[in-house]
């Protein structure tokens, strides 16, 4: 018997892909999937390949457990030899593996996880509609994520440009691509009345990426390519990243786009025709290298973003050892493309290294690539690398400072005790500082330490402006700098400095996330909802991000089934920490306090689990508000208070409570 559809999909999303079939049987169509053991047996039977043959459409539902299935390969390539239509949906964010490339090439896919729940598996009917099965409808309105994408719900699998083996770039036509809207995500837009805090009638957000406020090309640097036969080998393309980003930021008149907005584009995601709009740039840097025998070679393309044609091409043949002497000369061609002249101290500049041993920025790059994960083993792992670079080269002021931020977020993420850590880490960027006084990623370093731990606020404030003075292009220094200015309680400031780094830095979902955190303390709660709604359409598995939602559905009021939605969905997550059974403490405690116990001892188990030692404001309903600030006001005198005090959910409870409010008084003069 014929099918509408097959889907594919792995064992472990079964009960997900349920109820996504026994929605579209619901609305007339057929659809086969292996509701069996088939993928079980022995013999990969003959029964799904003549299922295969039936349908009219392919769906592959796509996960981190179905990209790795031997036998959802198998069902891709078959429906691809087949010439059927398939259509890709995301269950969550994952990378596509070289075994699925191919087939997924230029095709339209659904990224079902940043959807409203509750249209999800409408707005898939009506794609399938669209495809030419069975009578369309008039689709559901979807309502447009915020922000600089307005693709996140939808896009293209590899890029409609793609570089041939000369390094040049050609536009391959999409047949037949659908424009789908974007539903936000598990979000509906309800009634809602004015927030008791007041919210001003004309946000300050954002709703694309930000334009260069001082007037300087802005010039997308996506990550490198790397072709290389040895693993060990691809290192090289991090390198190179890092190396020419740092060399292009010291030419007046150039603003890179790096970091998390642009590592969107890596591998399949690679859409150039998108970069304009999302992350509004004049150029784009694309770049591959290929390491063979001890040999490698670079190919970079310059792109007008506006148009996508070639401005001009590079390809520099070299070592490994040298190839990133090659920076100096990308860094030349570029800046006189755009006739801005270099002087010679800038000519020097740009071709200076932070060290000349090849293997000990090999040792940096690969831990600082840890680091980035913010996972306790990568980030441990990461101090032994920084070491080892150190080792090699002891002047080599940069991996000093790699090893002050790894203890730094070792305890910030709760994996290390404060009392530990963040000695060390100071100790580290001391040295950093005496190796080189003028690297401004060492006073970012010591900014945080001041500003995190010691809570020297004032301080803190100095050596971030100072490492802005010394390079002014680094989003992390006008993000964490920010962070600083609202715990004093500069809201305006904070706000101003935060979009700084969004500037450098569009969709840095941190960045976002940490707006919403400040529209929130502002008042402005409509604002905060758009930048909330942004940051999970980047990153709906950033957790912080759940609890400012969830803190603005209850200061707006009227929000019971956007608070129910939330709560079911975050009771469904498999790896829950802190920050989520926080949100479960705080929403059950009045309500079922079986449940909301249950949640505590879970939580303390967490906690236990990575050694976390700071004040936990979920205390606040077992000791109560007076013990709790005992143990605050005791743990700031400790330098064991976490920033963010005021945005802790429970605290918020006691907003207009005069020893709250003295506190807080206290707090924002720092020490």
């Amino acid at each position: 018997m014929s099918q509408d559809v097959f889907i594919s999909y792995s064992r472990e999303n079964q009960k997900e892909v349920i109820k996504l079939v026994d929605y579209l049987r619901g609305q007339g169509l057929t659809v086969w999937m292996d509701e069996s053991d088939i993928h079980g047996a022995t013999l990969w039977t003959k029964e799904i390949v003549e299922a295969i043959r039936a349908c009219s459409l392919f769906i592959l539902a796509i996960s981190r457990h179905s990209t790795g299935s031997k036998n959802v390969v198998k069902e891709l390539a078959l429906a691809s030899e087949r010439e059927k239509i398939i259509l890709p949906i995301y269950l969550e964010q994952c990378e596509i593996p070289g075994t699925m490339e191919y087939q997924l090439a230029g095709i339209q896919n659904i990224a079902l996880y940043t959807l409203d729940k509750t249209k999800a598996h409408e707005f898939v009917h009506q794609t399938i509609r669209r495809l030419g099965l069975g009578q369309a409808h008039e689709a559901p309105q979807a309502t447009p994520s915020p922000g600089p994408s307005h693709g996140t719900g939808q896009g293209h699998m590899p890029p409609p440009i793609a570089r041939k083996n000369n390094g040049k770039l050609i536009a391959m036509a999409a047949a037949g691509l659908l424009i789908l809207g974007v539903a936000g995500f598990f979000l509906s837009k309800g009634d809602r009345e004015t927030s008791p805090l007041g919210s001003p009638s004309n946000p300050r957000v954002n709703q694309g990426a930000p334009q260069a406020s001082d007037g300087s090309h802005r010039i997308a640097l996506l990550p490198f390519e790397v072709n290389a036969a040895k693993e060990e080998d691809k290192w090289v393309g991090g390198g190179m990243d890092n190396e020419l980003k740092t060399a292009l930021n010291k030419i007046d008149g150039i603003t890179i786009i790096a970091g998390l907005s642009v590592n969107t584009y890596r591998g399949t995601n690679r859409d150039i025709s998108k970069i304009n709009s999302n992350l509004n740039v004049d150029y784009i840097l694309d770049g591959s290298i290929t390491v063979t025998s001890g040999k490698t070679s670079l190919s970079l393309d310059f792109i007008n973003a506006r148009n996508l044609s070639t401005v001009w091409s590079e390809s520099i043949e070299s070592t490994p050892d040298s190839i990133f002497d090659g920076k100096g000369q990308i860094a030349s061609r570029l800046a006189r493309s755009l006739d801005i002249q270099l002087g010679s101290r800038i000519s020097a500049n740009i071709k200076s290294r932070h060290t000349d041993n090849v293997q000990a920025f090999k040792l940096y790059t690969q831990g600082r690539a840890l680091w980035m994960k913010r996972s306790q083993t990568g980030m441990k792992r990461s101090i032994t690398l920084f070491k080892e670079a150190i080792a090699l080269d002891d002047a080599f002021a940069l991996a000093y400072t790699g090893i002050a931020d790894a203890y730094s977020m070792l305890c910030q993420y709760g994996f290390l005790d404060y009392g530990e850590g963040y000695p060390k880490a100071r100790l580290s960027v001391l040295d950093a500082i005496t190796r080189n006084p003028d690297l401004a990623e060492a006073y970012i370093s010591l900014g945080w330490i001041q500003f995190a731990y010691e809570w020297k606020l004032k301080d803190s404030e100095k050596n971030y402006r100072k490492a802005i003075k010394l390079n002014p292009k680094i989003a992390q220094a006008h993000q964490w700098l920010g962070l600083n200015l609202q715990t004093q309680g500069k809201h305006e400031e904070a706000y101003e400095s935060l979009m700084k780094g969004l500037e450098l830095d569009p969709n840095h979902f941190v960045i976002n996330a940490n707006l919403c955190m400040n529209s929130l303390l502002s008042g402005n709660l409509e604002q905060a909802e758009t930048y909330a709604k942004k940051t999970l359409n980047i990153n709906p598995n950033f957790f912080d991000n759940w609890i400012f939602l969830y803190m603005i559905h209850l200061q707006t009021g009227q929000r019971e089934k956007e608070i129910a939605a939330l709560i079911n969905e975050i009771e469904e997550l498999p790896n829950k920490n802190d920050l989520v059974y926080s949100i479960l403490i705080h929403h059950y405690q009045d309500t079922d306090s079986k449940k909301s116990d249950a949640y505590h001892d879970l939580s303390e188990k967490y906690e236990a689990s990575i050694n976390k030692t700071t004040l936990e404001g979920r205390l606040i309903s077992k000791l109560g508000f007076e013990a709790f600030m005992q143990l605050a006001e005791k743990a700031y005198e400790d330098s064991t208070l976490p920033f963010g005090f005021e945005m802790n959910l429970f605290v918020r409870d006691y907003w207009d409570h005069p020893k709250y409010k003295a506190f807080v008084t206290k707090i924002r003069k720092g020490k």
